[in-house]
């Protein structure tokens, strides 16, 4: 799907590095830093999610702890 990306001189010499870092193409580059970041956001929830289960499974413990 054709889209438009408008970046900041700063950005368009990032991605300019990055294609001549890596040989992909600026499409590629953008997609790829997508998916990592994609990848990084659900993992956060992930752990949110398992951290936030672990101090309600475990909130008596926990607090006998902390005393």
């Amino acid at each position: 799907m054709p889209m438009t990306l408008r970046l900041s001189e700063t950005g368009e010499q990032n991605l300019d590095q990055l294609v001549a870092a890596t040989g992909q193409s600026k499409t590629q580059v953008v997609e790829s830093a997508l998916a990592e970041m994609a990848a990084r956001n659900s993992h956060r929830a992930a752990v949110a999610a398992s951290f936030h289960q672990t101090r309600v499974r475990d909130a008596d413990l926990l607090d006998r702890l902390s005393r």
